[in-house]
């Protein structure tokens, strides 16, 4: 994470605390002058438009006044996406009873499971593959993708 991007992070956590929301990620992308902020926010429940579109104003507004970003900018803010990898203890638990894919490190080599997630603590994660329980430490875990039925 660039000092700019821990800056912003910095800047509007207050803002996420305050109305229990969650601040998932901070991306500061392109050139000064012409750089895009994308601000990735989520709660427990899913995150609505409505939350969406106060935390835009928010967090422009915030910006605006500590004129933390040189130039021009964008702002987006978004859900972080099913495409991004579970990180945080309450994503996991957010998706308990659905199926996710991990890829984790055991032994020095990348292995991979697909199953149902039903448990998250702290240290590991309990998936559910073929009638048979699998406990994944959390710090082995490279990528965990929730899998989406079509």
């Amino acid at each position: 994470m660039s000092p700019l991007e821990i800056r912003i992070r910095e800047l509007i956590q207050p803002l996420f605390d305050e109305e229990s929301l969650h601040l998932v990620d901070v991306e500061v992308r392109g050139t000064a002058g012409s750089q895009v902020l994308n601000v990735f926010a989520d709660t427990n429940a899913g995150i609505t438009l409505a939350e969406i579109t106060r935390l835009t104003r928010e967090i422009n507004d915030l910006l605006d006044i500590y004129d933390v970003i040189p130039g021009n900018y964008r702002l987006e803010v978004s859900s972080p996406g099913i495409r991004r990898s579970l990180e945080h203890l309450w994503e996991f638990r957010k998706n308990i009873s659905r199926k996710l894919k991990v890829i984790y490190e055991e032994d020095a080599e990348q292995r991979e499971l697909t199953g149902e997630l039903i448990a998250a603590e702290d240290d590991f994660i309990t998936l559910k593959v073929d009638k048979k329980e699998h406990q994944v430490p959390r710090p082995a875990i490279r990528r965990a993708l929730v899998q989406l039925k079509w």
